[in-house]
């Protein structure tokens, strides 16, 4: 059930034995300006996701806006920052480099979380030199041990700030030219569904960041996860409260009924986009959570671009249904 757009403002009501915990979330930056790709790195599918940056996604993915959107982000109080995936474009080895230098520009490992996309697995690569560089923004709690998984590369990974717990998944996985799908595959949907039961009979807030869309339905089969039916099985009988997603690049919140309640399934579109199309230019989320008489509440409030070309401001404020 998708939600309307109705500005609201509204003021939450915490005390010191729960203060709130703001989240701000973004996605999708796809970091430019591009490397000059080599001969043999383009004999690969590459070669094609270079001709359509050049063709097309080089005038939509504008680096100013983005710095404009981050400039704003750190100018607002937060406790912590989660970034969606494709900070990349085709996987290039000094992409990985530039976007360790974003995410450090945005803040410590203790203060930022990313989970990757499909361009961050675009082709086949070396762990180490890929993804890899940027494995401390990759952990649970930010331990200095091995992977939780190793044949996940530690996912999926539980950040925890009080009684809000922050779970992040990898769905990004090498496909063949022209399929940007997905999957979260049997050893993270295992560990997935024990962390949310666990979590859940804990009392605490769940949030889950995966890049892809979770529910069905929501993207053609050759962008989307190829496990979304067990995914989304998974959310309903476990539960969760929030789930935060990329990929497709437009502002959407959708509803899922749990056995815990209703879950807020939020989608963005890129922080780095100038498309004018409704829904579609830059934008990031700030999430205020707290809790009061035992029942956690959730408000969004999202900032950016109301015009290509304007300020970034604040969008719309509403309450999240739980």
């Amino acid at each position: 059930m998708q939600m309307s757009g109705t500005i609201m403002q509204i003021t939450p009501q915490t005390d010191t034995v729960n203060p709130m915990f703001t989240l701000a979330y973004l996605s999708d930056p796809h970091l430019a300006p591009l490397p000059r790709p080599t001969l043999p790195e383009l004999m690969s599918k590459r070669i094609f996701g270079y001709l359509n940056w050049l063709r097309s996604r080089k005038g939509i993915h504008d680096r100013s806006i983005l710095d404009a959107l981050t400039k704003d982000l750190l100018l607002q109080p937060t406790d912590h920052i989660a970034v969606g995936g494709d900070l990349v474009n085709l996987s290039l080895r000094d992409e990985f480099a530039h976007a360790l230098d974003w995410l450090q520009s945005l803040g410590s490992t203790e203060k930022v979380s990313v989970v990757p996309g499909n361009h961050d697995a675009y082709v086949r690569f070396d762990y180490s030199s890929g993804i890899g560089l940027w494995e401390a923004y990759m952990r649970s709690g930010k331990e200095k041990t091995k992977q939780l998984n190793p044949s996940q590369n530690g996912f999926p990974y539980v950040q925890r700030f009080g009684k809000i717990a922050l779970i992040g998944i990898n769905s990004g996985i090498p496909t063949a030219p022209f399929v940007a799908a997905g999957e979260v595959g049997p050893v993270q949907r295992s560990a997935l569904d024990h962390l949310l039961s666990k979590l859940g009979k804990q009392d605490f807030y769940r949030i889950v960041m995966i890049h892809h869309p979770p529910l069905i339905g929501q993207i053609s089969a050759r962008r989307g996860l190829r496990d979304v039916i067990e995914l989304e099985g998974i959310l309903k009988e476990r539960g969760a409260e929030l789930v935060l997603y990329g990929h497709r690049h437009f502002h959407c919140v959708d509803t899922l009924d749990t056995i815990s309640g209703t879950a807020s399934i939020i989608g963005l579109p890129s922080a780095s986009s100038c498309d004018e199309r409704p829904g579609h230019l830059a934008r990031y989320n700030l999430f205020h959570i707290w809790n009061r008489g035992g029942k956690w509440h959730c408000e969004m409030t999202g900032r950016g671009l109301h015009t290509r070309d304007g300020e970034i401001k604040q969008l719309e404020c509403r309450i999240l249904t739980q």
